[in-house]
């Protein structure tokens, strides 16, 4: 079996990473519905929670875009 490579280790951290967010995002939800009842607040926290992530993601694969980019030119030059 060959070892994980650190890039390799360091996305399976983002991913659990962004797994505990979502799951505390849930929770937050579920405690934001206790406080009245009303459907909307959980449906707004767990949005916001869900729009951080996505946020997140696109963030991540445009620094993933950059570095690649940047590795080939230097392959190049």
């Amino acid at each position: 079996m060959s070892p994980l490579s650190p890039a390799t280790d360091a996305e399976k951290i983002l991913r659990w990473i962004m797994v505990a967010v979502l799951v505390w995002g849930s929770i937050l939800a579920a405690g934001s519905w206790t406080f009245n009842h009303d459907v909307r607040r959980p449906i707004i926290v767990f949005a916001c929670v869900i729009g951080f992530l996505g946020f997140w993601n696109v963030m991540l694969a445009a620094r993933r875009r950059r570095l690649a980019r940047g590795a080939a030119s230097e392959d190049r030059g």
